[in-house]
């Protein structure tokens, strides 16, 4: 039941991680792979690939290489490629080199 292997770190066969719509992060997040907000954060995020859905709010600056907004954000982002829901609502300014944006967003950004 207990061995050593327990101090060993454990390995993840998903990458993704879920900050779920009951949760609220005060605070920066970095992070290897995908990640999905769903919840409320006010903090920085730096990962690999980011998905704010709908329900998600972000307040902080984003930097990853492939960002996917259909929430609410307000901040910077630098991505590789960002792709804009037509359910987001954004506010600040916007670093990318690939943008694919849906109609019906709310933005009030610089690019």
């Amino acid at each position: 039941m207990f061995s050593r292997d327990s101090d060993k770190p454990i390995k993840s066969s998903s990458s993704s991680s879920v900050i779920g719509t009951e949760m609220q992060i005060n605070g920066n997040i970095k992070c290897s792979g995908n990640l999905v907000l769903k919840g409320n954060v006010k903090g920085n995020v730096e990962c690999d690939h980011i998905n704010i859905s709908s329900e998600g709010i972000l307040k902080g600056n984003i930097k990853a290489l492939q960002s996917s907004i259909g929430g609410n954000f307000e901040g910077d982002v630098f991505a590789d490629t960002l792709s804009i829901e037509s359910t987001a609502n954004i506010k600040g300014k916007l670093h990318y080199n690939n943008l694919k944006a849906q109609p019906g967003a709310n933005l009030e950004v610089e690019l």
